[in-house]
């Protein structure tokens, strides 16, 4: 019976753990998720925010970048893309779109 308590206890402190361990993982995914649309709050995303935005692979957003598919002015060596033009794309209006020099 000893033994049964002495389980039951280690069973009960190993949810206690895996539940403040969620919630610590729960927390730390809100902190995250706040921090990465804060980014979204510029007009201007870099091709790393514009992915992220769109939920759409990196590789994609450059491809159909550099195709003049997606509205978005080369600067550089570097894409940036204007959330609102993005916005206007996604609901399909037409925009002008800036062709890779």
């Amino acid at each position: 019976m000893i033994v049964f308590n002495q389980i039951l206890l280690i069973l009960i402190n190993f949810d206690a753990i895996n539940l403040y361990f969620q919630f610590v993982v729960d927390i730390y995914c809100l902190l995250v998720n706040n921090m990465c649309m804060s980014n979204f709050e510029s007009p201007v995303l870099t091709l790393q925010e514009c992915s992220a935005y769109l939920k759409i692979a990196e590789s994609t957003i450059y491809l159909l970048a550099r195709n003049g598919k997606l509205p978005c002015q080369k600067v550089g060596r570097n894409w940036r893309f204007n959330k609102e033009a993005l916005d206007r794309w996604l609901m399909g209006e037409v925009t002008l779109v800036a062709s890779e020099s």
